[in-house]
């Protein structure tokens, strides 16, 4: 689907059918989940690359900024307010001279509500596509915070949880929770630097009095990486502790069985004696000769266990 607003003294909004009326004005095209025949259009009004056209129908692909004659191409990654089920949002940017392309493939509350600010909208238009651009940008690196803010909570629980209970069951959820860091952290580092690249090098579309605010963009950008990459040696040692406990239960475990084993050991020595078939063993033929037996068996369990307390083995 695809949102076309325009300039004309206030932001106005036009139909898609109506492009051709409008391209020469100031323009920002929305675009959720746009089709072949949408992009097509954009192609032929815009003369964009078939590459560009390409990438703006991919969900996936690399973080990339890429400058073309007629407009800067880029290509970013937000996250879904969603830290049960993390979800990338792909953003791609078309900036000309006089608009401004945005397609993502999940709806965008931050987009939709500069939408609805059409007086704001029509000041950053005046200011210039790329102000609309660097709003879009700035707004969805912020995006990453409520997320990250929720891991953080779900790392803090895990950690308390292994330390307060001594759960060992809880390497499902851990391994959930690092899959979701580590999958931020695969696009944090290339979108620090491609955004890096926004606020350092010069580029036609972006003129050099925009440099300062895409640097504080960069900023941003850094905290990003700089917090996901604490979150991931947290999650690394909260996954060490976790081991640890599961070692410590195990070794709970066989102190245990190891101490009945040996318990067990001078009776069973004791009955195999006795249960052959030879005469003449002490008290075989005595009438309380078998509660003798079991009275020894008694006195050596329970000496092995008091030597086994002053000793503190268990």
């Amino acid at each position: 689907m695809i949102e076309i607003f325009y300039l004309d003294k206030s932001i106005k909004k036009a139909d898609i059918k109506d492009l051709s009326k409008v391209v020469k004005k100031k323009l920002w095209i929305d675009a959720t989940k746009i089709t072949p025949q949408e992009a097509g259009l954009l192609q032929r009004t815009f003369k964009l690359h078939p590459v560009t056209t390409e990438d703006l129908l991919s969900t996936s692909g690399r973080i990339k900024v890429e400058e073309f004659p007629d407009y800067l191409f880029c290509t970013f990654f937000s996250l879904a307010n969603d830290a049960h089920n993390i979800k990338l949002a792909t953003l791609h940017f078309v900036i000309g001279d006089d608009f401004i392309i945005s397609a993502h493939n999940l709806a965008r509350e931050n987009i939709e509500t500069l939408k609805r600010e059409t007086g704001q909208l029509a000041i950053l238009m005046k200011e210039g596509v790329e102000s609309v651009f660097h709003r879009l940008l700035d707004m969805e690196i912020d995006e990453f915070f409520p997320v990250l803010e929720i891991l953080d909570d779900e790392i803090e629980a895990l950690n308390e949880h292994i330390s307060l209970t001594g759960d060992t069951n809880l390497l499902s959820d851990i391994l959930a929770t690092k899959r979701k860091v580590v999958e931020i952290k695969k696009i944090t580092f290339p979108q620090r630097e491609k955004i890096g690249f926004l606020a350092k090098r010069r580029y036609k579309f972006i003129p050099s009095s925009s440099l300062p605010y895409f640097r504080d963009i960069y900023d941003e950008a850094i905290r990003v990486y700089d917090i996901i990459e604490n979150y991931r040696e947290a999650i690394t040692s909260t996954f060490e502790a976790y081991m640890t406990k599961v070692s410590q239960s195990t070794n709970e475990v066989m102190k245990v069985l190891s101490i009945i084993a040996t318990v067990a050991l001078p009776l069973t020595v004791v009955s195999g004696i006795y249960g052959t078939n030879f005469r003449g063993l002490p008290g075989s033929e005595s009438p309380i000769g078998f509660w003798v037996m079991v009275g020894v068996m008694a006195l050596l369990v329970f000496g092995m266990i008091f030597y086994f307390k002053k000793k503190r083995w268990f």
